[in-house]
């Protein structure tokens, strides 16, 4: 199932910006025309971003695209009078953000609409909710968790399934250690090969109970992250992002 998608403005520190910008005029043309055939309900900001409407594109052409006006006439008047327009929506649970110079009320094909130039750029966001990246066997993640075992020289190594923006999925045996549901786990650590390392908090949301075998007990746990710091957030999106293109290359 999809998530809901928040259709918010991101404001994104500069390094995570160019992240995920997308400047190629062929790709910003197939992402907008992807988002016109999916009717994807988008947000049309304006003032400053200090108001907007809902709406929808329906059409894109090669120098500008049509984006269905609102039922306030006010509203649609204030658009196109602002000289920034920022349009927010999302595509196979990646969320789209781009802005323009300004709109014009215009009909298309005969149903009132708004014509905008096409960007520049636009940025492809991706967070937790949108995706998550398996931990390659080559390379398996570790979440270094503080615990109170002496033996165990005071932290575990739990292995990660997978890792997000927003979260982690460990897997663990009950010799491991116990998690408790909505329960914080402060002064975790993950190293990033390549990348870095990112000092986490984590909160349990989910636990999942398997037996691969007779006797044999392991379980998965779903944990979101705390309060993490923007360090922390953009070394963690440069190491999901550089992942992406490794797998992206490997499927040609």
């Amino acid at each position: 199932m999809q998530e809901n998608i928040q259709l918010t403005i991101e404001r994104l520190p500069d390094e995570q910006e160019r992240d995920c910008r997308v400047t190629s005029a062929r790709q910003i043309l197939s992402l907008l025309r992807n988002l016109s055939e999916e009717g994807s309900r988008t947000a049309l900001y304006f003032d400053g971003a200090n108001d907007f409407i809902m709406t929808s594109l329906l059409d894109v052409g090669e120098k500008g695209l049509w984006v269905e006006q609102g039922t306030d006439m006010p509203k649609n008047r204030r658009i196109a009078e602002s000289k920034e327009i920022i349009l927010v929506s999302s595509l196979n649970q990646v969320k789209i953000q781009f802005s323009v110079n300004g709109a014009r009320m215009v009909t298309h094909q005969d149903y009132p609409a708004f014509y905008l130039p096409l960007p520049a750029s636009l940025r492809r966001i991706q967070r937790r909710e949108y995706f998550r990246l398996m931990s390659p066997l080559s390379e398996r993640l570790h979440c270094v968790m503080p615990i109170n075992k002496p033996q165990a020289g005071g932290r575990i190594e739990i292995p990660v399934m997978d890792i997000s923006g927003g979260g982690v999925r460990l897997f663990y045996t009950e010799n491991d250690i116990e998690f408790e549901p909505e329960k914080a786990y402060a002064g975790c650590q993950i190293n990033l090969p390549e990348v870095g390392k990112i000092d986490v908090t984590i909160i349990v949301k989910n636990l999942v109970v398997m037996s691969p075998k007779p006797g044999q007990t392991i379980k998965r746990v779903g944990c979101e992250f705390k309060n993490l710091d923007n360090a922390s957030s953009i070394l963690l999106q440069r190491y999901v992002t550089k992942m992406q293109r490794v797998h992206s290359s490997q499927e040609f």
